[in-house]
């Protein structure tokens, strides 16, 4: 997917843009972005992908994004 950008994007601005979208948006945003990540082969992959950039986020931006994961019981 990454060979149709013509450039580098500024990812602070495309996250600043998906931010102030509402949600429906941020969901098909997150939707893709899985979908394309389960493309890669292997589920092991992934988890290695979002371990590393995990270890790269604050302990705050963790737990905002912890709701994303959130199971009603």
């Amino acid at each position: 997917m990454k060979h149709g950008l013509l450039k580098d994007p500024d990812w602070a601005y495309v996250a600043a843009l998906l931010a102030n979208t509402g949600d429906i948006e941020q969901a098909t945003f997150f939707s893709a972005f899985v979908k394309e990540c389960n493309s890669w082969g292997t589920h092991y992959q992934v988890e290695q992908q979002l371990a590393f950039v995990n270890l790269k986020l604050t302990e705050k931006e963790r737990e905002t994004l912890s709701m994303l994961s959130y199971r009603e019981k």
